[in-house]
C-alpha cells in the first residue's frame, strides 16, 4: 500500500525515466530500518539536488505519518572559520567564546529524528569533516564549551558538485553508505527536457494569470542549449523571457503573452547541440498554455518516430552480389552459378524470418492499399488466409521490390536478374499472373527474378499444410568446437524456421573428444533414435558417424565441415522437401556440402596409429618395430600401424589422403606435437616412460580397471623392457649428435645419483636416458615442453630439485636451452620411480 499512496516522487519529471535509478536508491536509503542510511547526492549545479533531498524527506514523512525535521545548511557559509562552523553545527554554551552570551542549540540537535542536509559539502575542511565522525558513528555530540555528551539520531544528506574522491576524506566517504548521481539537463532525454520547459512556462502563466502562446521554433531553440546551470538556468531564462514578453503584452494591450522568434538570440555564444527528432512536433506552429490548466504534455507534443523499415534480404543480397560482380574479376557465369544454388536459401531466410509483431509502418495509405490488393490476390491461389507474419514479410518484400525498380531503372540489373531464374519454376503460370498483378497495381516492370520469388512463395504456401514431417525417432544434431558455436547455429536455424528440430553439442576447449562422443551416445540412447542426421565441423568428429552407426545399428547421414549456410539448407530440405536419406545425400552433395551416409551395419571404421619423425621415416620404422615386437597379439584387430613423414601429419588435409575411406586416425606418436585437432598425441619421452604402455592401452580402448587387462599390461611391459636398450636411445635421437649426447647425459645421471646417494635399477637408468635425450633434443629445436599426462604437485624437497638443476647446468649451456620447472619435476618422479 505504501507505493500506491506515497506518490511524492511521481510528481518529479523523470521519476520513471532518467531519475528512476536515483529515486529507487533514495527510497531504499530513507526506509532502511531502523533509521535509514546516509546519502551523498552528486551532480552539476542546478540539476535538482536540493529538490530531490526535500522529496526524500517528504516521502519518509508520508510513510511514517508524522512530522520529521529537515534542516538545511550550506557548508560554504563558514568554511573559512572552523570555530563558527563547529558552533553552528553543534551549538554552544554561554561563555564558550567571546560573544556567546546565551546557550544555543546547533543544527545537529535541531535535526534530531530527521535529516540534516549539508549542501556544498565539499566546502567542509578536513577538520570540519572529522568533527562529524562521532555523530555519524556513535550518535553523540557535545556543544562547544560543554563537557557532557548528548544522544542524537540524525541522518545526513550531503550534496556536492565536485568529484567526491578528490575533495572528500576517504574516512568521511566510508561513513556515507549511498551515493546518488543526478544527470545533467542535457543528459536527460528530450521528452523530459521538453516537460521541464513546459512546466516552467505553465508556472509563469499561472503567476501572471495570462495565457502564454509559445512557438515550436522557440521551444526547439531553448532545448538545444547546453545550460551550464542546468534546470535552474533553464527556469531562470524562461522567467526572464516571460517577463520581457509580458512587458510587450502590456505595451500591445493584448491578453496573451506571445513568445516567438523575437526572443531567439541568433548571435549567442552558448554551446548547443541540434535536438534529433524535433521535427516530430505536431503540425501546429504554436502551443497555447492557459493559466491553471496542465493539459499540454511532452507526450502529446512528440510523435514517436516511425520505425526504420525492415530490409528484405532477397533483393538486398542480390544487389550486393550484383555490385561485387561488376567490380570483381570473378566470371559472370561462375557468379550466376553460385547464386542460383543459394537463391532458395535466401528466399527462406527472408520469408520465414521471425516477425517482431509490429505492423509495417507506412504513411502512404494508397501504397498500403495496393499491397493489400496484391496480398488478397495471392490468397486466391492458396486454400487458406495468409497469417500476419507472412503478410508483414511480403510487405517488406514489396517495399524492396519498388526500391530496386526505382533505383536500377537505367542499370543492367534487369539483364543480370534475368539469368537468376531458378532452373525449376513450380506453379509458373500462377506466378506469372501474380507478377502481372504486381505490375498493374504498382505501375512497374518486375525484374525476372520476381518470378522466381513468387514461384517459391506459392510452392511453400501450397505445401505449408503438408510440410515434410520429420519422424520423432530421427534426430538432427550439430556438434562443433567452441563454447557456443553449435548451439548458436542450432538456435538460429530453429528460430528462423519456427521449428525445434536441431539439438546442439558444444565442444569447449577443455572438453575431450571421448566426452563429446559420450554426450552424443547419451542423446541417441535417451531419445531412442532410429535414424540420425549428424552435422560436424572438423577433427575426429568426422568419424562419429560410423561409430554411432556401428554401435546403435542405425543409419547416420553426416554432413562434414558445416557452416551456417549448410545448416540452413539442410533445414529447408527436411522441412519442405523430404527426409529420405538417399534424397538428402544427393541434394546436399549437389550443393557442395560434403555429405556421407553411414549405413546400418555397413562397416566399421578401421583405426590407424600413426608414427612420425621430423627427420624422416627411418626412426618411425624403428618405433613401429618396437611396438610390433612389444604388443604382438595384443594389438586390436581393427588397428593398423602407419609410418609417415612429419610434414604429412601437420594438418588433417595432408593426413587424409594417406588414409583409406573407412579409416580414422586413432593417435599420433612422434617427437613433436602436430596441429591435428582431437587426435591424441603421444611424445616419445612419454612413450618410453613408466606410463607409456598404459597410455597406449587406454588409447587402444582397454579398460584398465579390469583385472584381466592389468595382467595383459604386465605381460606387455615385460616384453617392452627387454626391447629397450641404450642402443635404442641412439636410434631415437635424430637432430643432435646422439653419441655425444649419450655420453653427456650419462655424466648427468651419475652426478645426480652420487650427490643424492641413490642407486636406481637399470630400467630407471634406461628411462632417464631416453627421456632426457629426447627432452634435450626437443628443447634444442625450440619446441615447447610437452604437457605431462597428469599434473604433478610441487615438491617440498628443494635440495633434490637443486641437485637436478645444477647437474643439468652444463647441458643447458652446451645446447643453449633452459629446463622448465615441470620437466625437472618429471625427472624427479622418474628417478624416484
Amino acid at each position: 500500500m505504501l507505493e500506491k499512496t506515497n506518490n511524492v516522487f511521481e510528481k518529479i519529471i523523470g521519476y520513471n525515466g532518467s531519475l528512476k535509478e536515483a529515486i529507487a536508491k533514495l527510497k531504499a536509503a530513507v526506509l532502511y530500518p531502523p533509521f535509514g542510511l546516509n546519502v551523498m547526492l552528486t551532480g552539476e549545479p542546478g540539476v535538482g539536488k536540493t529538490m530531490i533531498a526535500e522529496a526524500a524527506h517528504k516521502y519518509l514523512t508520508n510513510s511514517r505519518g508524522n512530522d520529521i525535521p529537515f534542516v538545511y545548511f550550506n557548508c560554504s557559509e563558514y568554511y573559512n572559520n572552523p570555530e563558527l562552523l563547529t558552533a553552528h553545527l553543534f551549538g554552544h554554551m554561554k561563555g564558550a567564546y567571546t560573544g556567546a552570551q546565551t546557550d544555543r542549540i546547533g543544527l545537529i540537535e535541531k535535526a534530531n529524528g530527521g535529516f540534516l542536509f549539508l549542501d556544498e559539502v565539499h566546502r567542509l575542511t578536513s577538520e570540519g569533516q572529522e568533527k562529524l565522525f562521532t555523530v555519524i558513528d556513535r550518535g553523540i555530540f557535545s556543544r562547544v564549551g560543554e563537557s557532557q555528551s548528548h544522544s542524537v539520531n540524525v541522518r545526513f544528506i550531503c550534496a556536492t558538485t565536485e568529484d567526491i574522491q578528490s575533495t572528500m576524506l576517504k574516512t568521511f566517504l566510508r561513513r556515507i553508505q549511498v551515493v546518488v548521481h543526478l544527470p545533467s539537463l542535457f543528459e536527460r532525454p528530450i521528452e523530459e527536457r521538453l516537460e521541464l520547459a513546459l512546466l516552467f512556462l505553465q508556472q509563469e502563466s499561472n503567476k501572471v494569470s495570462k495565457p502564454i502562446d509559445v512557438s515550436n521554433a522557440f521551444l526547439k531553440y531553448m532545448l538545444e542549449r547546453n545550460y551550464t546551470g542546468n534546470i535552474g538556468q533553464l527556469k531562470s531564462n524562461i522567467q526572464f523571457i516571460c517577463a520581457q514578453a509580458y512587458l510587450d503584452s502590456l505595451t500591445d494591450k493584448t491578453d496573451t503573452i506571445r513568445i516567438d522568434n523575437r526572443f531567439m538570440k541568433v548571435d549567442d555564444n552558448m554551446e548547443k547541440t541540434p535536438v534529433e527528432g524535433f521535427n516530430a512536433f505536431t503540425e501546429a506552429e504554436n502551443i497555447l498554455l492557459i493559466p491553471d490548466q496542465y493539459s499540454i504534455t511532452a507526450e502529446k507534443l512528440l510523435r514517436k518516430p516511425v520505425p526504420e523499415q525492415k530490409k528484405d534480404i532477397f533483393y538486398s543480397f542480390l544487389l550486393n552480389e550484383f555490385i561485387k560482380l561488376r567490380n570483381s574479376n570473378v566470371s559472370y557465369q561462375e557468379t550466376l552459378s553460385i547464386l542460383r544454388k543459394k537463391i532458395e536459401t535466401i528466399f527462406d531466410y527472408g520469408i520465414y524470418q521471425k516477425d517482431d509483431g509490429n505492423q509495417v509502418q507506412t504513411h502512404n495509405f494508397k501504397l498500403y492499399d495496393k499491397m493489400e490488393v496484391v496480398l488478397s490476390y495471392i490468397e486466391e491461389f492458396i486454400p487458406y488466409k495468409l497469417n500476419e507474419a507472412t503478410k508483414n514479410n511480403l510487405r517488406n518484400h514489396f517495399y524492396s521490390l519498388l526500391s530496386v525498380v526505382e533505383e536500377n531503372k537505367k542499370d543492367d540489373f534487369f539483364l543480370y536478374s534475368g539469368q537468376l531464374i531458378i532452373n525449376k519454376l513450380d506453379y509458373y503460370e500462377e506466378a506469372k499472373k501474380i507478377c502481372e498483378k504486381i505490375e498493374e497495381e504498382f505501375q512497374i516492370k518486375c525484374p525476372p527474378t520476381e518470378l522466381s520469388f513468387i514461384s517459391m512463395l506459392l510452392r511453400d504456401l501450397l505445401r505449408g499444410e503438408n510440410k515434410s514431417q520429420l519422424r520423432k525417432d530421427c534426430g538432427v544434431v550439430i556438434i562443433a568446437h567452441g563454447q557456443s558455436t553449435a548451439s548458436s547455429m542450432g538456435e538460429y536455424a530453429n528460430h528462423l524456421f519456427s521449428q525445434q528440430i536441431i539439438q546442439a553439442i558444444n565442444i569447449p576447449i577443455e572438453q575431450s573428444v571421448n566426452d563429446t562422443l559420450e554426450f552424443l551416445k547419451k542423446l541417441v540412447r535417451k531419445n531412442k533414435y532410429q535414424k540420425l542426421i549428424l552435422m560436424v565441423d572438423i577433427g575426429s568428429l568426422l568419424y562419429f558417424g560410423n561409430i554411432i552407426s556401428e554401435e546403435f545399428k542405425i543409419e547416420v547421414l553426416m554432413i562434414k565441415n558445416i557452416n551456417l549456410l549448410s545448416v540452413l539448407e539442410l533445414m529447408r530440405e527436411i522441412i519442405y522437401e523430404s527426409t529420405d536419406f538417399n534424397y538428402l545425400l544427393s541434394v546436399m552433395n549437389d550443393k557442395n556440402h560434403q555429405t556421407v551416409l553411414c549405413r546400418k551395419g555397413g562397416y566399421r571404421d578401421k583405426r590407424v596409429l600413426i608414427i612420425t619423425c621430423i627427420t624422416g621415416i627411418g626412426t618411425a620404422l624403428k618405433i613401429e618395430k618396437l611396438l610390433n615386437d612389444t604388443f604382438g597379439e595384443y594389438f586390436p584387430n581393427d588397428l593398423r600401424l602407419m609410418t609417415l613423414d612429419y610434414e604429412e601429419t601437420k594438418s588433417l588435409e595432408r593426413l587424409t589422403p594417406n588414409l583409406d575411406k573407412n579409416e580414422r586416425p586413432l593417435a599420433i606418436i612422434g617427437t613433436f606435437q602436430t596441429e591435428i585437432p582431437d587426435v591424441p598425441f603421444i611424445p616419445l619421452d612419454v612413450l618410453f616412460s613408466e606410463k607409456g604402455i598404459e597410455r597406449l592401452m587406454i588409447v587402444f580402448g582397454y579398460d584398465m580397471a579390469n583385472q584381466k587387462n592389468e595382467k595383459i599390461r604386465e605381460a606387455i611391459s615385460s616384453r617392452y623392457i627387454q626391447n629397450l636398450s641404450l642402443e635404442a636411445v641412439v636410434n631415437y635421437v635424430n637432430v643432435l649428435n646422439p653419441q655425444k649426447l649419450l655420453i653427456e647425459m650419462m655424466q648427468v645421471y651419475r652426478q645426480i645419483c652420487r650427490q643424492l646417494d641413490i642407486h636406481p635399477g637399470k630400467l630407471v637408468m634406461l628411462r632417464f636416458m631416453i627421456h632426457c635425450c629426447c627432452l634435450v633434443e626437443r628443447l634444442a629445436v625450440n619446441v615447447d615442453s610437452i604437457k605431462p599426462i597428469r599434473d604433478y604437485p610441487l615438491q617440498e624437497n628443494e635440495n633434490v630439485f637443486d641437485v637436478i638443476k645444477l647437474s643439468f647446468r652444463n647441458i643447458e649451456l652446451s645446447y643453449n636451452i633452459k629446463l622448465p620447472p615441470i620437466e625437472i619435476q618429471y625427472i624427479y618422479e622418474l628417478i624416484y620411480d
